[in-house]
């Protein structure tokens, strides 16, 4: 009688293995955790083809140029890709031929940071101002500065990083821009003929403080009214270099009364004496 139980155990064995037998199965549905999407306003990151790093702020490049035969810029272009846009400066010796090395160069990106400014150890430019209206820049000025020398700004639309590199035989400045990441300080106020840097619209400044921009008028004089509650509290000029031939730089320090006021930059209309020129507001602590 032994192998027949045997054989029946084992039967009734592989029949619950074979699922004959049935089974209660509970599903657990997993908790569903939401995690919110990061956002960011800063532009990412691009990577511009070439050598050396981007910087955003402060000094950018200098280039020493002993013996240097350039004399003139002779020609700005520019050019765009999806990842950069770079400012070329062409350079000319004093008869008018292609430069083999270029002048002293600093560059650099100004307080601001809406203004990348190339200064340059020359005499002339063939430009003086140029609407320019790519991604990364909206203008740029030629400027004849106070201690003779040139320099060119270029007017950000948005924030940027520059590099600089030059090339010799012939002689050429690039600079080239990717999108930034510090937000402007303040704009430069502008119109036909005055540029105002700094300080901005709407700031808040001390006393005295200086104010910086360049002009271009038949008279290379600038004048300075400063007004409070509606009556001129401070009138003064100063005069800019020969704007003949580029835009003439202008620097003032003003003592300017505690409170808000109005700073006009501008000239007297020489037919009926009417005030033409740019105004900002500032608060003075």
């Amino acid at each position: 009688m032994r192998p027949s139980v045997v054989v029946l155990a084992l039967a009734l064995f592989g029949g619950a293995c074979t699922g004959n037998a049935t089974t209660s199965t509970t599903t657990t549905t997993p908790a569903t955790t939401t995690i919110p999407v990061p956002t960011s306003t800063l532009p990412p990151v691009v990577e511009c083809p070439g050598e050396g790093e981007f910087e955003e702020g402060g000094g950018i490049a200098e280039f020493d140029a002993t013996g240097s035969d350039s004399s003139t810029i002779g020609r700005i272009s520019w050019e765009r890709s999806d990842r950069c846009e770079t400012f070329h400066f062409d350079f000319e010796t004093s008869e008018g031929a292609p430069a083999t090395t270029v002048p002293a160069i600093t560059v650099d990106h100004l307080e601001s940071f809406q203004v990348v400014r190339v200064s340059m150890d020359i005499d002339a430019s063939v430009i003086t101002d140029q609407l320019v209206e790519t991604g990364l820049v909206d203008r740029l000025y030629v400027v004849r500065a106070l201690d003779d020398s040139m320099f060119v700004d270029l007017h950000l639309s948005e924030p940027a990083a520059a590099r600089a590199t030059i090339l010799s035989s012939p002689a050429r400045l690039s600079i080239e821009l990717r999108p930034g990441f510090v937000p402007f300080v303040g704009a430069s106020t502008i119109d036909d003929q005055f540029v105002l840097v700094s300080p901005p619209d709407e700031a808040e400044v001390q006393s005295p403080t200086q104010i910086v921009g360049y002009s271009r008028t038949d008279e290379d004089t600038v004048l300075v009214l400063v007004t409070q509650a509606g009556s001129v509290v401070a009138e003064t000029e100063t005069t800019a270099p020969d704007s003949s031939a580029a835009w003439g730089e202008f620097r003032l320090n003003l003592s300017l009364p505690p409170g808000e006021i109005s700073v006009f930059l501008g000239q007297r209309s020489p037919e009926d004496g009417s005030l033409e020129g740019i105004n900002v507001d500032l608060t003075v602590s």
